[in-house]
């Protein structure tokens, strides 16, 4: 994303007339320093790191800027509004991008295995196996090219870990993406939340490290989707709240 958004927009009239123009040159300051820490970081900027790296430890330094709403703090994390409706902007331009090259490669492998099929048609058995394996590779791709429903995926998190979050960040969104295509499913993330959840070390730690960006890891999601179960004493419903409809 560095190399294709290296900058937000900047529009000067907001500055000039914002709430911003009532605060003091050394908060100005910070605020550029966090809008730059938060684009880098594509939105996921936790407030102790903000703390400790741009305020020298100091946690009262950020209260000028949430207290005239310049800035959010939402379960531990900075939101700054205006870079994250830039960042949503450019995520759905690349969602939309992505789409119609999966279309148009789609389309590519039906016709070569329409052609393979035609191929084989001599052998009815080699035409049965050949046509029951590309409706089972079919279905795989299928599942996975279907958008994960963030909404429901954020409740199904929240419903397991008795957890309040609030939003699905940029980066789990991407991490979870990602895991699609390197050959996870979405019933896998469902299995790794509720494993990780009913994890014995999580448990001892009050589950404070179990986040939609902790499970979203490629080694994370590996492991405890893995593990056949846990606990099977989990009260939710799967069915009832399968985020992938």
């Amino acid at each position: 994303m560095a190399k294709e958004l290296p900058y937000f927009k900047f529009e000067p009239n907001q500055w000039e007339n914002g709430n911003i123009q009532m605060l003091s040159r050394e908060d100005k300051g910070l605020f550029i320093d966090l809008c730059s820490m938060y684009w880098s970081r594509l939105g996921d900027l936790p407030l102790k790191l903000a703390i400790q790296k741009l305020c020298a430890g100091n946690a009262t330094a950020l209260n000028p800027l949430c207290d005239d709403k310049i800035i959010e703090v939402l379960d531990g994390n900075i939101f700054i509004k205006f870079l994250s409706e830039q960042l949503n902007e450019f995520e759905d331009t690349s969602k939309q991008n992505s789409k119609n090259a999966k279309e148009g490669w789609e389309k590519r492998r039906k016709l070569k295995a329409e052609s393979e099929r035609n191929a084989t048609a001599s052998n009815p058995q080699c035409e049965n196996d050949a046509i029951r394996e590309d409706e089972i590779k079919e279905n795989k791709i299928n599942n996975n090219l279907n958008p994960i429903n963030w909404d429901a995926l954020l409740k199904f998190f929240n419903t397991t870990t008795n957890k309040k979050c609030r939003v699905v960040s940029i980066k789990a969104k991407n991490q979870f993406n990602a895991r699609l295509k390197d050959g996870f499913t979405k019933e896998d993330i469902f299995k790794a939340i509720k494993n990780c959840y009913n994890d014995d070390w999580h448990i001892k730690n009050n589950h404070q490290y179990l986040t939609l960006e902790f499970i979203s890891r490629a080694d994370k999601l590996d492991k405890f989707s893995q593990i056949e179960s846990i606990n099977t004493s989990t009260t939710t419903n799967q069915k009832a709240m399968k985020y992938d409809d």
